[in-house]
């Protein structure tokens, strides 16, 4: 197995894009019309089928969890903070000059945004300062980041001083998160989940578990593991629910949506034990490279243009319309853009480590 490690896991790639299309379709045929007044058509027939697309958000978590331990496995900082950069932001940058340039073009008076605002959202930090994101989606990069800096930072760091398994990094994470559940109201539990993020840690953990069994294999110890993650993640996933029922003020199954997260451990599991190797295919590379600029770019844009073009007659026409319109271009910023521009920047950061950190 130790030779597949290396290789990319196209698996990965084809539930990355179903989470990202799931959650575009949570946010155009559920989520917009039915709280806050951000879209003006009501797709109210297939409510029950989206209202529960929130949760791919969680499963691009476990996701990442995985994929990260993967890109770590030589344990160089430097080139974890280049890989990094060099993938999220330039993407990223463009993401949020097109949604800002949408917004003052077409969004007022219900889409409003500031030069101010802009310039800040471009460090990817904004909610460390209490600036709104010009998109709502870019709160989940804010938990990749704390993600990439408290926990995969201090362990590449503690690495240069000693070498510790990553094993030690998920008994430590787990523990601090199953603490949470019983102590969550003491101020340094608090402080914990602001910088561990354990509100959402359980899912990352479960990632780098998969990640483990996927380099070796299923063995006592990280069936217990896995055990207690889901336990974790489908206490957070009950009371994330919970919040939704009542910000909707609507009706959700928690038994529903702890299925999807349980169905998602276990399909994770086939992929840690290599078992679903008829999805292995590299055609689903380019779908699932075009995920992150999709997600990106779909919520608000796709408000503005439902609020400009759609009505009762022919809002399941926009709606399509708008889907294809940001699948093609989301094809051709991964296509033609990103790979270029990912590329001199990556090419530039490694020349100036070289330079500077004599690598």
């Amino acid at each position: 197995m130790s030779q597949n490690v290396i290789k990319r896991i196209y698996q990965l790639d084809l539930f990355r894009f179903i989470a990202a299309l799931v959650v575009m379709l949570y946010h155009y045929l559920f989520r917009g019309f039915t709280a806050d007044h951000l879209s003006d058509l009501s797709f109210s027939a297939l409510t029950d089928y989206f209202k529960y697309g929130f949760l791919g958000i969680n499963i691009f978590f476990i996701i990442s969890g995985f994929v990260i331990s993967l890109s770590i496995k030589d344990r160089s900082i430097v080139k974890f903070v280049i890989s990094r950069i060099s993938r999220l932001y330039p993407m990223y940058w463009t993401s949020v000059l097109i949604t800002f340039i949408v917004i003052l073009l077409f969004g007022a008076p219900r889409f409003t945004a500031e030069i101010s605002q802009f310039l800040y959202n471009l460090t990817m930090f904004q909610n460390y300062i209490g600036i709104e994101s010009i998109d709502g989606v870019y709160w989940t990069l804010f938990i990749e980041m704390k993600f990439y800096i408290f926990i995969i930072g201090t362990y590449l760091v503690l690495n240069k001083l000693k070498e510790i398994k990553l094993d030690y990094l998920i008994y430590t994470w787990l523990t601090m998160s199953v603490l949470y559940l019983f102590f969550y109201d003491y101020y340094i539990f608090r402080l914990a989940k602001s910088v561990f993020i354990l509100d959402w840690s359980s899912y990352f953990i479960a990632g780098i578990i998969f990640y483990q069994i996927y380099k070796s294999h299923l063995n006592l110890k990280y069936g217990l593991l896995l055990l207690i993650s889901v336990i974790v993640s489908v206490n957070h996933t009950i009371i994330e629910t919970a919040r939704k029922a009542r910000h909707f003020n609507l009706e959700f199954s928690p038994e529903i949506s702890s299925g999807i997260i349980i169905v998602f451990y276990l399909l994770m599991i086939l992929v840690a034990c290599n078992k679903l190797k008829r999805l292995n295919s590299s055609k689903f590379v380019t779908i699932g490279m075009l995920t992150y600029p999709l997600y990106l770019i779909h919520q608000k844009i796709g408000y503005i243009i439902f609020n400009h073009f759609g009505n009762d007659s022919n809002k399941y026409f926009v709606v399509i319309s708008t889907i294809i319109f940001m699948l093609s271009f989301s094809y051709y910023l991964t296509k033609y853009y990103e790979p270029k521009v990912s590329g001199y920047l990556k090419l530039k950061l490694n020349q100036l480590a070289i330079k500077y950190l004599k690598l």
